[in-house]
């Protein structure tokens, strides 16, 4: 197996090279332990790690057969994530990195006057699957396409009102507030609420890590990636 090659990344603090018997300082990390959410893996040049790589290569093996609280405790004598309420819940679900899902707030409510769809009591859209299972192409009429014309309209500033608000520090719930009650004054229903019993009125997704995912009280982090997408009565989808 080739070595791969390694990535620079410039750190904020002191690390010394974790190959043996060198003892320089290291600034560049093991892309591998990178994306595995592995800490603590510093080398002071490329040849130093090309040197240990047949040895450091077995760390991400047992990242694959070990849960991360378990594998960090091994490599650095402490658990990089602290425990939480939510560890029993995911207790025994192997991570493939730092991100962890974060305590959640209530399901929002839509005012009785705001029209709603089917499936926005029982969360099964029943006239979608009717839909679907008739395997015919419904011709919007012009009142319908004017529909489609305004929905859009109206997506676009719920998203452009969720994007304005993200910034580090931030949680993904308070943008999915922003963007339930940025619908509401727009008189309109957010589709993703209680859709198939999705329990928040956008998805956001962070790293790419899950598609849909459901916002919670985690921070965003810099250097965060996030995916919002807020969908509006008519069904039209805004990414």
């Amino acid at each position: 197996m080739q070595s791969p090659v390694i990535g620079a990344q410039w750190a904020t603090m002191s690390h010394i090279c974790v190959t043996p018997n060198c003892g320089k300082s290291a600034t560049l990390r093991c892309p591998t332990c990178i994306q595995l959410g592995i800490t603590g893996s510093y080398f002071c040049t490329k040849e130093c790690f090309k040197k240990y790589w047949k040895t450091h290569k077995n760390l991400h093996l047992l990242a694959g057969l070990f849960p991360f609280h378990v594998l960090c405790v091994f490599i650095e004598g402490k658990c990089m994530f602290p425990t939480s309420e939510l560890d029993s819940i995911f207790d025994g679900y192997h991570f493939t990195g730092p991100l962890r899902p974060a305590k959640k707030t209530p399901f929002r409510t839509v005012p009785e006057h705001i029209p709603r769809p089917d499936y926005a009591d029982t969360g099964i859209p029943v006239s979608e699957r009717e839909a679907k299972s008739s395997h015919s192409i419904i011709a919007l009429n012009e009142e319908e396409i004017e529909g489609m014309r305004l929905t859009g309209r109206l997506a676009r500033e719920v998203l452009d009102e969720s994007i304005a608000a993200v910034e580090v520090g931030v949680t993904t719930d308070e943008i999915d507030q922003i963007v339930h009650e940025a619908c509401i004054d727009r008189e309109c229903y957010p589709s993703p609420l209680n859709y198939f019993n999705f329990p928040k009125s956008c998805c956001t997704s962070v790293n790419e890590v899950i598609c849909h995912g459901i916002p919670d009280q985690r921070p965003l982090a810099d250097g965060d990636i996030l995916n919002s997408e807020s969908f509006n009565s008519f069904y039209f989808i805004a990414l």
